[in-house]
């Protein structure tokens, strides 16, 4: 699956869904033939949901889990979710502010005494969550996919290893999107908690809202949820391993399927995880559209998602309620 195909197919979904005057079982079947379309082309395979407030219009799955001889594919599927990670680790860090723990403008070193002193001393919490800390990208390593991605590390290993160069410009001057930034906020959050990310997740996100197919993924092939495929010459490649909880962590490695984002996307228009004053803060841009953990272009909040093997997008369309989410394999 070619990123920018996923991006266009969203927007053609989205101009269809929002411009059309049938009633929801015409829009269904609209929205069904264009995915079925591409799934034909072979430029999609995954799950698809989409929503306007609180009613489904949409949830299918197209294409298989695994090729050749895979199961079909479901609305409750599991996908690696990849970037759409960061949305929850944002979320995460509003509530650590929100119950005092921690200060969005205070420096990393006051949260994190072993990280690289004078880098830890020049970037907030504030700019790591909005890209704009000025670190550089640890997966743009040469050896990030043929060797670093393949080993396991504790969050701390990696981080002064891979995640303490120079900074590439100056904090709050720029922006620049990175795993790096969000690696280090799931580090915080382990850190202030005194527990793993992956339990501090399940409390304090998954089990309030009901989200029982989501968590944390250990691998990007299989484990616990399907595997990753990349679509090279009329065929699908099973795509190399990567140790998505060592390596990916809080940036994106989590699974999910497309009926637990729904959920996702329904809480975030409450106050379930955090107070309305913490959600104004969330979804304010800061550079570039990008808010804390999600794009924001007027009406419209989203986020992509890629890793080896796998391109997810959720789109929000917070007037209407709208939501289109793509998970793909």
């Amino acid at each position: 699956m070619i990123k920018r195909y996923l991006i266009a197919f969203v927007i053609v979904i989205g101009v269809s869904f929002a411009t059309s005057r049938c009633a929801a079982q015409g829009k269904n079947a609209e929205i069904n033939t264009l995915v079925q379309a591409y799934t034909d082309l072979d430029l999609f395979n995954g799950s698809v949901l989409v929503a306007k407030q609180g009613r489904i219009i949409l949830e299918k799955g197209y294409g298989k889990t695994a090729f050749p001889n895979g199961k079909f594919i479901t609305p409750d599927t599991r996908f690696c979710i990849a970037s759409l990670n960061k949305q929850f680790t944002a979320v995460l860090i509003m509530q650590l502010y929100e119950a005092g723990k921690l200060d969005l403008h205070k420096p990393v070193s006051t949260y994190l005494s072993w990280f690289r002193k004078d880098v830890a001393e020049q970037i907030t919490i504030h700019q790591l969550l909005s890209h704009t800390a000025g670190l550089p990208e640890y997966t743009e390593r040469t050896d990030f996919f043929t060797t670093v991605s393949k080993s396991k590390y504790t969050h701390r290993e990696f981080i002064e290893k891979f995640c303490s160069e120079d900074l590439q410009s100056k904090p709050g001057t720029a922006y620049r999107y990175t795993n790096t930034g969000y690696y280090i906020l799931g580090t915080i959050i382990e850190e202030l908690t005194g527990q793993s990310y992956k339990e501090v997740l399940q409390r304090q996100i998954l089990d309030k809202i009901g989200m029982k197919s989501t968590g944390m993924a250990s691998s990007n092939t299989g484990v616990e949820s399907v595997p990753g495929y990349d679509y090279q010459l009329g065929a699908y490649i099973p795509v190399p391993h990567i140790e998505l909880y060592s390596t990916i962590f809080a940036a994106g490695g989590m699974y999910s399927t497309v009926q637990d984002l729904y959920l996702w996307d329904r809480a975030l228009y409450t106050n379930q995880l955090m107070k309305e004053t913490s959600k104004q803060i969330l979804f304010t841009p800061v550079l570039a559209g990008y808010a804390y953990g999600f794009g924001v272009a007027g009406k419209f909040i989203f986020h992509q998602g890629a890793i080896n093997g796998f391109r997810t997008i959720i789109t929000r369309v917070t007037d209407e309620q709208e939501v289109i989410i793509l998970l793909s394999n």
